[in-house]
């Protein structure tokens, strides 16, 4: 199940090898627990207040940069853009929530393509609280166990190729460079080349390992700061 290697046909062309696979099923709603994030579908009535006021400060526009929508005015106009994402055909929403059910951030899985077992980690909006923290990582990893568990074959993960931070956060969750598409997009009326980043189950099945051995409270000092980085994890399981 799940190889890599090329096959030849009848007439030696070199072919892609047979597979034992069968489609996914479309992602469930259930909740998603971990050491110290939980993840749930986003509901706006309930998400749309906390999540405003995690962001609403002139400082936090540059959130949005990236994205092809935001930063919003006022709540009003947050909230009529949270309704349109429950509202969405192909993407499921997921709001990250500390413990204590404190909603900090948002992203979804995209293009969801249960036919080839393709989806996307999309829509990537992390609260100042949740930069660089366990929760956030945590978070990811949650949803990719999530994915590559249903069965899907490759997790793919895209952005502005100027967004060095969004281009170093997929590296280090586990993604591998595949390339820029150059003038991807227009978006906000500036033209976008696009960075590609993927993951496919035997990258996962690395990626898990380190992110466990990262997540352990063993990795952890007194003070919470690592004794070793994920980055540092994932290179040494790269084989």
């Amino acid at each position: 199940m799940f190889e890599q290697e090329i096959d030849h046909n009848a007439f030696n062309q070199p072919v892609g090898q047979l597979i034992d696979w069968q489609p996914p099923q479309w992602p469930p709603a259930n909740t998603l627990r971990g050491r110290y994030a939980a993840l749930e579908r986003l509901r706006p009535e309930d998400h749309t207040a906390p999540l405003w006021n995690q962001i609403d400060a002139p400082q936090h526009d540059a959130l949005w940069t990236y994205l092809p929508y935001g930063p919003f005015p006022d709540p009003a106009s947050f909230s009529a853009w949270m309704t349109t994402l429950e509202d969405s055909t192909n993407a499921l929403f997921y709001v990250i929530h500390d413990l204590y059910g404190q909603p900090l951030g948002q992203f979804a899985l995209s293009s969801i393509d249960r036919q080839h077992g393709v989806v996307e980690l999309a829509h990537v909006l992390f609260s100042p609280a949740l930069k660089q923290s366990t929760i956030a990582t945590e978070a990811v990893y949650l949803l990719l166990e999530h994915v590559f568990t249903l069965g899907f074959r490759r997790c793919f993960w895209k952005c502005n190729a100027l967004n060095q931070a969004s281009r170093r956060a997929a590296v280090r969750f586990g993604f591998q460079f595949e390339g820029v598409f150059r003038q991807a997009m227009v978006v906000k009326g500036r033209n976008r080349d696009t960075a590609w980043f993927g993951m496919i189950h035997t990258d996962w099945r690395r990626a898990q390992d380190a992110y466990s051995r990262w997540l352990d409270a063993a990795n952890f000092h007194a003070d919470g700061k690592q004794k070793q980085s994920l980055r540092t994890l994932m290179r040494g399981n790269q084989i």
